[in-house]
């Protein structure tokens, strides 16, 4: 079982109203549930890109499409460090030639 908090909003708003996970779409009637128990991880809402064995992709949708079945979420630093590296490879190829 996860242990990721939910993230909850209420569509009425009074106390043990309709509430709504932004992250997995789980419904809840009544007073707003205090259990973490959401499948969907923070990192994998935040994530600004996916890592794969084949590569990065920009959404979870395309990576899967391409047959991707192990994937990994990256945060906008981490894809800045990546794109950081590619380019100091590039640099260093060009002056190898």
């Amino acid at each position: 079982m996860s242990m990721h908090p939910h993230n909850w909003y209420a569509s009425e708003g009074y106390d043990g109203g309709l509430h709504h996970c932004r992250k997995c779409s789980r419904d809840h009637q009544g007073p707003r549930p205090k259990n973490h128990d959401c499948p969907v991880s923070d990192a994998e809402q935040s994530a600004a890109a996916w890592l794969g064995p084949a590569g990065l992709y920009r959404t979870r949708l395309e990576a899967v499409q391409n047959g991707e079945q192990c994937l990994e979420p990256v945060s906008a630093d981490q894809l800045f460090a990546y794109a950081r590296a590619l380019v100091q490879m590039q640099i260093e190829g060009r002056r190898d030639v």
